[in-house]
Protein backbone atom coordinates (compact mmCIF):
# COMPACT_ATOMS: atom_id res chain seq x y z
CA UNK A 1 0.00 0.00 0.00
CA UNK A 2 1.45 3.50 -0.95
CA UNK A 3 2.20 5.85 1.91
CA UNK A 4 2.16 9.92 1.66
CA UNK A 5 4.34 10.33 4.68
CA UNK A 6 7.76 10.81 3.20
CA UNK A 7 6.22 13.21 0.23
CA UNK A 8 4.77 15.89 3.24
CA UNK A 9 7.33 17.45 4.69
CA UNK A 10 4.81 20.19 6.45
CA UNK A 11 1.32 20.73 7.26
CA UNK A 12 1.09 23.94 6.94
CA UNK A 13 -2.25 25.49 8.73
CA UNK A 14 -3.49 29.07 7.98
CA UNK A 15 -5.62 30.85 10.21
CA UNK A 16 -7.04 34.23 9.84
CA UNK A 17 -9.13 36.83 12.33
CA UNK A 18 -12.42 34.95 11.13
CA UNK A 19 -11.42 31.56 11.91
CA UNK A 20 -12.48 28.83 14.31
CA UNK A 21 -8.95 27.56 15.66
CA UNK A 22 -9.42 24.18 17.59
CA UNK A 23 -10.55 21.96 14.97
CA UNK A 24 -8.44 23.66 12.55
CA UNK A 25 -5.35 23.13 14.90
CA UNK A 26 -6.55 19.53 15.85
CA UNK A 27 -6.89 18.76 12.11
CA UNK A 28 -3.13 19.77 11.15
CA UNK A 29 -1.83 17.86 14.39
CA UNK A 30 -3.42 14.77 13.34
CA UNK A 31 -2.01 14.87 9.72
CA UNK A 32 1.66 15.97 11.12
CA UNK A 33 1.32 13.07 13.51
CA UNK A 34 0.06 10.95 11.41
CA UNK A 35 2.41 11.77 8.30
CA UNK A 36 5.80 12.88 10.67
CA UNK A 37 5.85 16.07 9.77
CA UNK A 38 6.24 19.46 11.12
CA UNK A 39 3.33 21.68 12.39
CA UNK A 40 3.26 25.16 10.75
CA UNK A 41 0.69 27.81 11.45
CA UNK A 42 0.54 30.79 9.64
CA UNK A 43 -1.88 33.94 11.83
CA UNK A 44 -3.25 35.94 8.94
CA UNK A 45 -3.83 39.30 10.20
CA UNK A 46 -6.73 40.72 7.76
CA UNK A 47 -5.43 43.66 6.03
CA UNK A 48 -8.48 44.37 4.88
CA UNK A 49 -9.97 45.09 8.82
CA UNK A 50 -7.23 47.08 9.49
CA UNK A 51 -7.70 49.29 6.23
CA UNK A 52 -11.65 49.51 7.92
CA UNK A 53 -10.30 50.46 11.57
CA UNK A 54 -8.50 53.48 10.03
CA UNK A 55 -11.86 54.86 8.03
CA UNK A 56 -13.52 57.83 9.84
CA UNK A 57 -16.39 56.61 9.95
CA UNK A 58 -15.35 53.13 11.22
CA UNK A 59 -17.37 51.68 13.90
CA UNK A 60 -17.82 48.89 16.50
CA UNK A 61 -20.45 47.58 18.90
CA UNK A 62 -20.07 46.71 22.28
CA UNK A 63 -20.71 42.98 23.36
CA UNK A 64 -22.47 43.86 26.84
CA UNK A 65 -23.54 47.64 26.09
CA UNK A 66 -24.36 46.89 22.44
CA UNK A 67 -23.05 51.22 21.94
CA UNK A 68 -21.45 52.26 18.99
CA UNK A 69 -17.94 54.03 19.27
CA UNK A 70 -15.35 55.18 17.53
CA UNK A 71 -12.88 51.84 15.57
CA UNK A 72 -9.49 52.81 16.43
CA UNK A 73 -7.05 51.19 14.59
CA UNK A 74 -4.58 51.04 17.54
CA UNK A 75 -7.32 48.84 19.19
CA UNK A 76 -7.45 46.46 16.23
CA UNK A 77 -3.80 46.32 15.98
CA UNK A 78 -3.61 44.98 19.90
CA UNK A 79 -6.56 42.67 19.32
CA UNK A 80 -4.27 41.14 16.82
CA UNK A 81 -1.39 40.78 18.82
CA UNK A 82 -4.06 38.94 21.39
CA UNK A 83 -5.19 36.65 19.22
CA UNK A 84 -1.65 35.52 18.14
CA UNK A 85 -0.03 35.22 21.51
CA UNK A 86 -3.33 33.11 22.36
CA UNK A 87 -2.79 30.83 18.89
CA UNK A 88 0.93 30.51 19.96
CA UNK A 89 -0.12 29.14 23.32
CA UNK A 90 -2.44 26.36 21.61
CA UNK A 91 0.02 25.39 19.35
CA UNK A 92 2.32 25.14 22.00
CA UNK A 93 0.15 22.76 23.86
CA UNK A 94 -1.11 20.52 21.17
CA UNK A 95 2.67 19.96 19.72
CA UNK A 96 3.68 19.47 23.10
CA UNK A 97 1.11 17.12 23.99
CA UNK A 98 2.01 14.96 20.80
CA UNK A 99 5.39 15.73 20.46
CA UNK A 100 5.53 17.37 17.46
CA UNK A 101 8.00 20.10 15.65
CA UNK A 102 5.82 23.03 15.07
CA UNK A 103 6.63 26.76 14.34
CA UNK A 104 4.25 29.81 14.07
CA UNK A 105 4.40 32.89 11.41
CA UNK A 106 2.55 35.93 11.38
CA UNK A 107 1.78 37.75 8.35
CA UNK A 108 -0.52 40.48 7.09
CA UNK A 109 -2.87 39.96 4.24
CA UNK A 110 -5.51 37.72 2.56
CA UNK A 111 -6.31 33.75 2.81
CA UNK A 112 -5.49 32.24 0.19
CA UNK A 113 -3.01 34.81 -1.59
CA UNK A 114 -1.05 34.56 2.00
CA UNK A 115 -1.05 31.06 2.15
CA UNK A 116 0.00 30.07 -1.46
CA UNK A 117 3.21 32.57 -1.08
CA UNK A 118 4.57 30.33 1.77
CA UNK A 119 3.62 26.84 0.72
CA UNK A 120 5.84 24.50 -1.37
CA UNK A 121 4.25 21.40 -3.30
CA UNK A 122 5.65 19.24 -0.30
CA UNK A 123 3.10 20.83 2.14
CA UNK A 124 -0.36 20.06 3.04
CA UNK A 125 -2.63 23.24 3.32
CA UNK A 126 -5.32 23.25 6.08
CA UNK A 127 -7.70 26.15 6.29
CA UNK A 128 -9.58 26.92 9.36
CA UNK A 129 -13.46 27.33 8.94
CA UNK A 130 -14.42 30.79 9.37
CA UNK A 131 -16.58 31.59 12.05
CA UNK A 132 -15.41 34.43 14.63
CA UNK A 133 -14.84 31.72 17.47
CA UNK A 134 -12.05 32.07 19.49
CA UNK A 135 -12.00 29.60 22.40
CA UNK A 136 -12.30 30.89 25.58
CA UNK A 137 -9.59 30.05 28.86
CA UNK A 138 -12.19 27.62 29.71
CA UNK A 139 -12.40 25.38 26.74
CA UNK A 140 -13.29 21.68 26.92
CA UNK A 141 -10.18 18.91 27.78
CA UNK A 142 -10.17 15.65 27.64
CA UNK A 143 -7.27 13.96 28.54
CA UNK A 144 -8.46 10.67 27.19
CA UNK A 145 -8.92 11.87 23.91
CA UNK A 146 -6.50 13.15 21.67
CA UNK A 147 -8.86 15.17 19.31
CA UNK A 148 -11.63 15.89 20.90
CA UNK A 149 -12.57 18.83 17.84
CA UNK A 150 -12.69 16.07 15.25
CA UNK A 151 -14.17 13.15 17.44
CA UNK A 152 -17.80 14.06 16.60
CA UNK A 153 -17.82 14.10 12.92
CA UNK A 154 -16.03 11.44 10.27
CA UNK A 155 -13.19 12.46 8.23
CA UNK A 156 -14.18 13.22 4.46
CA UNK A 157 -12.47 12.94 1.10
CA UNK A 158 -13.42 13.48 -2.20
CA UNK A 159 -12.30 11.35 -4.68
CA UNK A 160 -12.19 11.40 -8.76
CA UNK A 161 -9.90 9.06 -9.42
CA UNK A 162 -6.35 11.02 -9.89
CA UNK A 163 -3.49 10.89 -9.18
CA UNK A 164 -3.93 13.79 -6.56
CA UNK A 165 -7.59 12.83 -5.18
CA UNK A 166 -5.47 8.63 -4.54
CA UNK A 167 -2.92 11.07 -2.48
CA UNK A 168 -6.20 12.60 -0.66
CA UNK A 169 -7.40 9.23 -0.61
CA UNK A 170 -4.44 7.84 1.17
CA UNK A 171 -3.92 10.65 3.75
CA UNK A 172 -7.22 11.03 4.79
CA UNK A 173 -7.11 7.31 5.81
CA UNK A 174 -4.07 8.17 8.22
CA UNK A 175 -5.87 11.20 9.65
CA UNK A 176 -8.59 8.92 10.33
CA UNK A 177 -6.77 6.50 11.84
CA UNK A 178 -4.53 9.00 13.96
CA UNK A 179 -8.20 10.88 15.18
CA UNK A 180 -10.17 7.21 15.64
CA UNK A 181 -12.64 9.15 13.24
CA UNK A 182 -14.58 6.97 10.51
CA UNK A 183 -13.91 7.69 6.92
CA UNK A 184 -16.37 8.85 4.35
CA UNK A 185 -15.40 8.74 0.60
CA UNK A 186 -17.27 11.20 -1.29
CA UNK A 187 -17.68 10.35 -5.48
CA UNK A 188 -18.85 12.98 -7.44
CA UNK A 189 -19.70 11.50 -10.65
CA UNK A 190 -22.01 11.65 -13.38
CA UNK A 191 -23.50 7.99 -13.68
CA UNK A 192 -24.09 4.93 -11.07
CA UNK A 193 -21.25 3.11 -13.38
CA UNK A 194 -18.77 5.48 -12.93
CA UNK A 195 -19.46 5.38 -9.20
CA UNK A 196 -19.00 1.65 -8.73
CA UNK A 197 -16.15 1.64 -10.48
CA UNK A 198 -13.94 4.57 -8.51
CA UNK A 199 -15.55 2.95 -5.75
CA UNK A 200 -13.77 -0.35 -6.59
CA UNK A 201 -10.58 1.64 -6.80
CA UNK A 202 -11.09 3.17 -3.50
CA UNK A 203 -11.68 0.46 -1.73
CA UNK A 204 -8.55 -2.13 -3.22
CA UNK A 205 -6.76 1.62 -2.63
CA UNK A 206 -7.69 1.44 0.50
CA UNK A 207 -7.27 -2.69 1.46
CA UNK A 208 -6.16 -3.53 5.06
CA UNK A 209 -6.02 0.07 6.27
CA UNK A 210 -9.50 1.91 6.71
CA UNK A 211 -13.13 0.99 6.37
CA UNK A 212 -14.84 3.44 4.72
CA UNK A 213 -18.50 4.43 4.03
CA UNK A 214 -18.31 5.70 0.54
CA UNK A 215 -21.23 8.28 -0.66
CA UNK A 216 -22.58 8.98 -4.76
CA UNK A 217 -22.67 12.99 -5.65
CA UNK A 218 -24.37 12.81 -8.47
CA UNK A 219 -23.03 16.31 -9.49
CA UNK A 220 -18.79 17.65 -9.41
CA UNK A 221 -19.88 21.47 -8.29
CA UNK A 222 -17.85 22.34 -5.25
CA UNK A 223 -21.12 23.87 -3.56
CA UNK A 224 -22.84 20.27 -3.36
CA UNK A 225 -20.05 18.98 -1.65
CA UNK A 226 -19.72 21.90 0.66
CA UNK A 227 -23.75 20.88 1.33
CA UNK A 228 -22.70 17.19 1.59
CA UNK A 229 -20.12 18.24 4.19
CA UNK A 230 -22.38 20.10 6.32
CA UNK A 231 -25.53 17.90 6.43
CA UNK A 232 -22.76 15.13 7.30
CA UNK A 233 -21.25 17.24 9.85
CA UNK A 234 -17.88 16.64 8.59
CA UNK A 235 -14.43 16.91 11.33
CA UNK A 236 -12.43 17.85 8.45
CA UNK A 237 -12.53 17.69 4.16
CA UNK A 238 -9.75 16.62 2.22
CA UNK A 239 -9.88 18.44 -0.85
CA UNK A 240 -8.09 17.01 -4.24
CA UNK A 241 -7.92 20.08 -5.74
CA UNK A 242 -6.56 24.38 -5.18
CA UNK A 243 -7.57 26.68 -2.92
CA UNK A 244 -8.89 28.86 -6.08
CA UNK A 245 -11.35 25.90 -6.62
CA UNK A 246 -13.42 26.92 -3.73
CA UNK A 247 -14.75 30.80 -3.57
CA UNK A 248 -14.82 32.01 -0.10
CA UNK A 249 -18.51 32.02 0.49
CA UNK A 250 -18.27 28.19 -0.57
CA UNK A 251 -14.96 28.32 2.74
CA UNK A 252 -17.22 30.25 4.82
CA UNK A 253 -19.92 27.81 4.71
CA UNK A 254 -17.93 24.77 5.91
CA UNK A 255 -18.70 23.35 9.16
CA UNK A 256 -15.03 22.17 8.95
CA UNK A 257 -11.67 22.64 8.11
CA UNK A 258 -10.20 21.69 5.27
CA UNK A 259 -6.88 20.22 3.54
CA UNK A 260 -6.14 20.97 -0.19
CA UNK A 261 -3.06 20.33 -1.95
CA UNK A 262 -0.60 22.73 -2.96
Amino acid sequence: MPTEAENVRRIVMALDTASAVVPAIEAAAGLALGLHAELAGIFIEDERLLRFAGLPFAREFGFASARARSLAPASIEYALRAQAEQLRRLLAETAGRLSLAWTLEIVRGEVPRSLLTRADASDLLVLGRSEYAWPGTHRRADPAQRFPALAAGPVGVVFDGSATALRALSISSTLAGVTGSDLTVLIPVTGTQTFNDLRQQAKQYLAGRTNANYLYLPDTEPGNIVRTARSRHFGVLLWPGRIEDLTPAQLSELPCPVVVFN
